[in-house]
């Protein structure tokens, strides 16, 4: 397990990409969808949610793909 695993710029592109737009559904599942601080809030709360608990599973995903495309 010494082996670093680099962070490439595509992964955090489809990364926040992907906790942007779920947290925008989740703060309109949450609150109706109007252009209020509240909702900003919302906004940015569920995509740091969806950031943190999202960045390991896209990490293990590349690195199981890496590792299969090593293998052939």
């Amino acid at each position: 397990m010494s082996e670093e695993l680099p962070v490439k710029i595509t992964d955090l592109l489809a990364l926040t990409v992907v906790s942007v737009i779920g947290g925008t559904l989740i703060a309109s599942w949450t609150l109706s969808p109007r252009l209020t601080p509240r909702f900003a809030v919302s906004i940015l709360s569920g995509t740091v949610l969806l950031l943190f608990f999202l960045f390991i599973p896209v990490m293990g995903a590349r690195l199981f793909l890496d590792d299969r495309t090593d293998g052939e």
